[in-house]
């Protein structure tokens, strides 16, 4: 059997240009972290989010163009959103709904300002209603039938990609789970047990920040002049109330790894393999160990499918066409039956088509809109806890 000092690791992560020795130091950032608020210092469970109670459980919108984000829902989140009262409740808050929002500019004030001065024109500048424009509507009709199942294609598509998206954090999180507890189990050391659990806390945190260039801090502006210092601050207070010691070697280098814009989610799943291979073991164990960690680069590979490949641009791009031209045309097709109210039955109808695209374009990057942080707290909060129910067991040692 090997002598206990030559169990400890000396890094081998050749492949991300660091190796644990070298890790002695990390730049800390200059800016303050302002978003992130540690958990001993969190009153509830969501606290770190902006709640906007009228919409449910949806992180406020900031901006205009800012996306639906909605937390997990609880019980009675549920009965809420299934009341038969709903559609009503809804009706209320059309005008405030993302997708009316971000549509309101450019869209619909393009849209309002052909259909509004083509009402104009035809009502009160000219007296002749043969020289009224208008298009036949029948054969509109059926280009709005044909650009109506092109969105519901689209939206379809997206949201293949978001169940796909959620699936694989949801993966992340049993699996962590699950190497959480063959860890307390059959990792011999104290020491390696307790970098084992803290590598798989950091991992969601990591990936968090891998998937989602803000780490799911979506107050930041991209526009600040320090925006990259910010969400290094921010990443690196997470890390540290994970290892509550800045001078950990582990903690160290996953910093160092940011900084260096390296994958670090990839490189802590090479540290977890390091400690499971020089763990004195059964090889049973230690396969066990090895296809959880395996798990999770299968998953993170996934995750970065997705992040890295949208759907085909040129159709992206196609409908985008289509639907703008539509739009526009829409007022010269309906103005024959509605008149006066040419200008607000053109917003509702392109509103419907529309709405429907632009929620597609959203759920497209489910990163951008899934609430990543409170899946990686999940983790956190459900990996302390097997170490803690295994604290005081007979796999304490």
């Amino acid at each position: 059997m090997r002598p206990i000092h030559s169990m400890r690791p000396s890094y081998v992560a050749s492949s991300f240009g660091l190796v644990r020795r070298a890790a002695s130091s990390s730049s800390p950032s200059a800016t303050q972290a302002k978003f992130y608020i540690p958990r001993k210092e969190r009153t509830t469970s969501d606290s770190m989010y902006e709640i906007d109670n009228i919409y449910d459980q949806r992180i406020k919108r900031r901006r205009r163009i800012d996306p639906t984000r909605e937390l997990n829902y609880t019980p009675d989140h549920w009965e809420r959103h299934k009341s038969v009262f709903r559609r009503i409740k809804h009706m209320f808050t059309t005008f405030g709904s993302s997708p009316f929002q971000r549509l309101l500019f450019p869209d619909f004030f393009v849209t309002s300002l052909i259909a509004g001065s083509l009402t104009y024109y035809n009502e009160f500048m000219i007296t002749d209603a043969s020289s009224q424009l208008w298009i036949d509507g029948s054969g509109f009709a059926a280009a709005t039938t044909a650009i109506a199942l092109l969105t519901g294609f689209r939206l379809n598509a997206s949201n293949a990609r978001y169940a796909e998206g959620r699936k694989l954090i949801g993966s992340v999180h049993s699996t962590s789970r699950d190497l959480a507890t063959n860890t307390m189990m059959w990792i011999k050391l104290r020491e390696d047990k307790k970098r084992m659990i803290n590598l798989i806390k950091a991992f969601s945190v990591a990936m968090t920040f891998h998937l989602n260039k803000k780490g799911s801090h979506h107050s930041i502006r991209r526009c600040l002049p320090n925006f990259e210092e910010q969400i290094y601050a921010e990443y690196q207070a997470e890390m540290l109330d994970i290892y509550s010691d800045d001078q950990d070697e582990d903690f160290l280098l996953i910093c160092n790894w940011f900084r260096a814009k390296q994958n670090v989610p990839l490189g802590i799943t090479t540290v977890m393999r390091q400690i499971i291979a020089e763990n004195e073991q059964k090889d049973s164990f230690t396969r066990e160990l090895d296809i959880h960690v395996h798990r999770l680069v299968q998953s993170l590979g996934g995750c970065e499918r997705i992040q890295k490949t949208p759907l085909p641009t040129c159709f992206t791009r196609h409908t985008s066409r289509l639907l703008w031209i539509w739009s526009n045309l829409l007022p010269f097709a309906i103005y024959p039956v509605c008149g006066l109210y040419t200008l607000p039955t053109t917003i509702a109808i392109s509103y419907s088509i529309m709405g429907i695209e632009d929620i597609g374009v959203q759920l497209e990057e489910p990163f951008n809109i899934l609430p990543l942080r409170q899946y990686a707290d999940n983790t956190y909060d459900s990996v302390h806890f097997i170490e803690s129910a295994y604290a005081s067991g007979k796999y304490a040692g």
